[in-house]
């Protein structure tokens, strides 16, 4: 798949997916895994700070920074998912439609950028990184969330884990079902990238099964227990 069919690929998926994302998206994965890491690891005090929802879906962690205080921008590669996020924000913040490689905004910005589950949809995630250290105010943070390279993938037998490769998960959310490909990448790869861009990483948070999750989805939360499956990464930009 050549970078141009995935990019449609991509979109075309989550642009089926945006009239049923907000009825599914308070899940195991998305809402007590991603998210709550997420917001634990977000710089405080987030009042006052602009922040970019880069990837932003339907607009969840948007909507989440707008009632912190955030002033929001965000954007999606898919045009029915940015319109959700429009909605769902209310006024509270601008959102366009843009591509990962292309951010549409000016030096130096942005107080901080979230980019939740998105950077694996681009085979290069360097280019994108730079983009994103040039609309970063100095010493403005990065939080990226990924799948946990130590992470399973279903059909996979034995995979070369220092391989960068393409891989595929199929979803299915209130009948509507995609097959969405995306790029895994070992932890060294995203580490050296975050460096050559600009950024120092201050923390790593990796989502685990707790008590309360537990308790909400036990199915779920059984077939996961010690199990990694996301990565968060919290960077810093520095002067060069």
């Amino acid at each position: 798949m050549d970078p141009e069919q995935h990019r449609a690929s991509t979109r075309a998926a989550y642009d089926r997916l945006a009239e049923v994302w907000d009825d599914t998206d308070d899940n195991l994965w998305n809402e007590a895994l991603e998210r709550a890491t997420v917001r634990r690891l977000l710089p405080r005090p987030l009042a006052g700070q602009y922040v970019l929802d880069a990837g932003c879906a339907s607009g969840a962690h948007a909507a989440w920074l707008a009632t912190q205080g955030c002033h929001i921008c965000a954007f999606d590669l898919s045009p029915r998912m940015a319109r959700q996020a429009h909605v769902r924000l209310a006024g509270r913040g601008q959102v366009v439609v843009a591509d990962l490689a292309a951010p549409p905004y000016a030096d130096g910005v942005f107080d901080g950028i979230l980019c939740s589950l998105a950077l694996h949809y681009v085979a290069e995630a360097a280019p994108t990184l730079r983009q994103f250290a040039r609309i970063l105010r100095p010493s403005g943070w990065l939080l990226v969330t990924l799948d946990h390279p130590f992470g399973t993938v279903a059909g996979e037998d034995n995979p070369d884990y220092f391989a960068r490769r393409l891989v595929a998960d199929t979803w299915s959310k209130k009948g509507v079902e995609v097959t969405q490909y995306f790029w895994r990448r070992p932890l060294n790869a995203v580490v050296d990238d975050l460096a050559d861009a600009g950024f120092v990483i201050e923390r790593i948070g990796e989502p685990r099964v707790d008590d309360e999750i537990r308790r909400r989805f036990p199915d779920g939360a059984a077939t996961i227990e010690g199990r990694p499956t996301f990565i968060a990464y919290l960077a810093r930009r520095v002067a060069r």
